[in-house]
Order: structure tokens, then C-alpha cells, then sequence
């Protein structure tokens, strides 16, 4: 870390860790609605890929799975934009985003032994 200089303690870091995905959302801005693609997520915000132009600055609703959550376009190229939430998600949405992405789109024989570990983790076996 840079003590003299905070703010370049800072450049090429990112607020909080992100967890890298390939899913499928939602954005809603007063321009319409949009689908997406989550690439990556934290607590602060999302990375998303997008056919459409977006124009920062936009209030926007990002949904995915079952959560769905305020924030504005913060940054926007051809085909991709920044998300900044208003508020900071749970840790437990992040794992939970996790989890469910990789029981559902993991090959069967990872089901399988996603489902024993889990059993096993929780007592159930």
C-alpha cells in the first residue's frame, strides 16, 4: 500500500471481490427493459453484457434468480455497462448466486457430489 499516496494504493483495484458468473438477468432503466448477461457481481455492483445502448448515469433495476435490486449505469461500451448499486447486497446473495449457478448448470456427476457434500456438510447422511 502506497502511504503516501492513497489514491495510487487504489488503481486497478476494485472496491469489494467479485464473484465471476455467466447468467442471465434483467435490467430495467427509463429507456425499457433490457435482457443481460451477468458477467461478474459484489456487493457494490455488476458487470453485465448488453445488445442495447445504455447511457450512464441511468437509474436502473438489475434482477437475476429470485434478487432484484436498485443502482445506476455507471459506466457503458458497445455492448457491456457497469452497475452501481444503492445499497450493498448481502454476502449470504452472493454465496446463494454461487451456489445456485453451479448446482444448475454444473455437469450431473458434479450434482451428485454437490448434493452428497451438501448432506454430508449439513448432517444428513
Amino acid at each position: 500500500m502506497n502511504m503516501h499516496n492513497p489514491d495510487l494504493a487504489q488503481i486497478g483495484r476494485r472496491r469489494d471481490s467479485r464473484l465471476r458468473v455467466s447468467m442471465p438477468g434483467r435490467l430495467e432503466t427509463l429507456e425499457g427493459t433490457f435482457r443481460v448477461e451477468l458477467c461478474d457481481i459484489s456487493q457494490s455492483g455488476a458487470h453485465i453484457r448488453v445488445r442495447e445502448e445504455l447511457r450512464p448515469g441511468s437509474d436502473a433495476v438489475l434482477s437475476w434468480l429470485h434478487y432484484e435490486i436498485m443502482g445506476k449505469v455507471v459506466w457503458a461500451t458497445t455492448g457491456q455497462a457497469g452497475i452501481e448499486f444503492d445499497e450493498l447486497i448481502a454476502p449470504a446473495t452472493l454465496i446463494t448466486t454461487r451456489d445456485i449457478l453451479d448446482y444448475k448448470l454444473g455437469p450431473d456427476e458434479n450434482r451428485e457430489h454437490y448434493e452428497r457434500t451438501r448432506g454430508w456438510y449439513q448432517g444428513d447422511w
